[in-house]
């Protein structure tokens, strides 16, 4: 696609800021994610930002605050939004007063370089949440498809996999809670696939074709948010003295809003 001309700079970037601020601020306001700054892992920290960033790029290709038609436009959006989501996350924290003169520039530098992942993401998804230009409905391929099913899934798995809630509903649960919730996470995720605009409604009367989108979306994408939930769980320092059990079964708990976020996520895109 090409740059468009008929919107000024400044008008992309209140969006992307807009963007970073909707998807950003309910992790801003969220004390485990204050308190994973302080102590999560410098490595894993740029291993997310690096996973993130060929992510990113696929999704500018898409969709992004500015319209895009080379891979180079692509990789300077998602720098920017990185610097749009970094900043934001700066301010409404210092306005907040979680960063004061006390918090140390390590502390400050790792909690803002979080936090700048989600807000990244908004930004780059401020033209489908905030604007309304009709050129951003075009045929997507699969690899594209796939690229929004990981980056849905990993937004609502990077806002709960921070939260003590997701490891103690691991423990309540029994092998047999895990197995609805499994299911159950799958119609769900069905009943989303079945409801996106680009899928005849009159094919939706042969077996057949439920049976294919199952395959080809609904299951493929509980895959990719069952191995985004793992990574996401790792990266946080989530499974740091867990056995393989209890690993799995927060990852299954984690995979519902992940699985959820990935199948929605190709409604908003």
């Amino acid at each position: 696609m090409a740059r468009s001309l008929n919107h000024p700079a400044w008008l992309g970037i209140s969006r992307a800021v807009g963007g970073a601020l909707i998807f950003s601020l309910p992790m801003m306001m969220t004390m485990e994610m204050w308190e994973i700054g302080f102590y999560v892992e410098p490595l894993r920290l740029m291993i997310l930002i690096l996973v993130s960033l060929p992510l990113w790029v696929g999704v500018s290709s898409i969709i992004g605050f500015e319209e895009t038609k080379t891979l180079g436009d692509d990789i300077l959006d998602v720098l920017v939004a990185y610097a749009i989501g970094f900043i934001t996350s700066a301010f409404v924290l210092l306005a907040l007063g979680i960063i004061t003169s006390e918090t140390g520039p390590g502390q400050i530098f790792s909690m803002l370089l979080l936090q700048s992942v989600p807000g990244s993401l908004g930004a780059l998804l401020a033209r489908s949440l905030i604007g309304s230009d009709s050129q951003l409905k075009f045929e997507q391929g699969y690899h594209q498809e796939l690229i929004i099913l990981i980056t849905g899934s990993l937004f609502l798995a990077f806002n709960l996999a921070p939260t003590e809630e997701i490891i103690l509903i691991s423990y309540k649960m029994h092998y047999w809670h895990m197995f609805i919730l499994f299911l159950f996470t799958l119609t769900i995720m069905q009943m989303f696939t079945l409801s996106n605009p680009d899928v005849p409604s009159g094919s939706l009367r042969q077996w057949r074709t439920h049976w294919q989108l199952f395959v080809r979306f609904t299951s493929t994408g509980y895959m990719l948010a069952f191995v985004v939930s793992l990574f996401m769980l790792w990266a946080l320092g989530r499974t740091d003295g867990e056995n393989l059990g209890n690993i799995i079964n927060t990852a299954l708990v984690l995979s519902f809003p992940a699985g959820i976020g990935a199948s929605a996520a190709r409604l908003i895109v």
